[in-house]
């Protein structure tokens, strides 16, 4: 009995121990790094929003991709310029622009001591470079180059982001949907585009989504919504989905399934 006694207490001092240790654990800061070099800010850190989307301090991030800043106090704006690429947010605003054209996020840019930041995803892409989060660091790296989809490690839950004839194409989500790559030269297509049906561990409904979001960034979204209900019109692996073919002003979509296979969207230029 006194063995047991001895050993319960040995037990519960080494636990009073660790606890204080274990609560003084720190998630490790957030780090950003353009084209491989670290980014550092002197004052106010990147931070995590309620969205969970990174914000930056705009102008030190923007610098680094040799962008300009620039900062309308009366009317709260910012506008990021870099080569033939202009995006502007307005603070609080889940609207901004790129390159004039009007688009939508889901959170937005913010006045924080003294500094404004804004969603570090959004201007990026808007300066048409890739984005990549590796979880396990902490780390958002940027590159102007574009990533090659092969640098993700195996078990690795990075997501990595590519810019595909001006499509912003994400690998490693998860869903296993299948993007082929072409050059769209002459009668080349851009991409072809592959959606199965759970046979290899893919999520059938999370590629629908990662398929249409990829399409209403450059296709007219009356295009879109007839190439969707097309393709939704296939649920299971064993019906054949004979070829269909969907225009807009600049992309010829091709819809087909044989039986028991994936269904293969791909895009042309017209």
């Amino acid at each position: 009995m006194k063995k047991r006694i001895a050993t319960a207490l040995a037990m519960l001092l080494i636990l009073m121990v660790l606890m204080p240790t274990m609560s003084l654990a720190k998630p490790l800061p957030l780090r950003v790094e353009v084209n491989t070099n670290r980014i550092y800010f002197p004052d106010e850190q990147p931070y995590v929003d309620k969205a969970q989307r990174v914000q930056v301090p705009v102008r030190f991030v923007s610098e680094a991709l040799g962008a300009k800043v620039g900062w309308n106090a009366a009317t709260k704006t910012v506008t990021v310029d870099l080569d033939s690429n202009r995006v502007v947010l307005v603070l609080g605003s889940k609207k901004y622009t790129v390159n004039g054209v009007e688009k939508q996020m889901d959170t937005a840019a913010a006045r924080v001591g003294g500094r404004t930041f804004v969603p570090l995803r959004f201007i990026s892409e808007g300066l048409d470079a890739s984005v990549k989060w590796d979880s396990a660091v902490r780390t958002v790296y940027i590159n102007t180059a574009g990533f090659d989809p092969s640098e993700v490690t195996q078990g690795s839950d990075q997501i990595v982001e590519e810019n595909l004839h001006g499509f912003k194409i994400k690998y490693n989500t998860g869903s296993k949907m299948d993007i082929k790559k072409s050059s769209g030269e002459g009668t080349q297509a851009l991409m072809a585009i592959l959606i199965d049906f759970g046979m290899w561990g893919g999520d059938y409904e999370m590629q629908l989504e990662e398929l249409e979001e990829i399409l209403l960034q450059r296709v007219e979204e009356k295009t879109v919504k007839s190439v969707m209900s097309y393709v939704k019109t296939k649920k299971t692996p064993e019906p054949e989905l004979k070829l269909k073919d969907f225009y807009d002003d600049t992309f010829l979509i091709r819809v087909v399934s044989n039986i028991n296979s994936s269904i293969a969207v791909t895009i042309f230029y017209k």
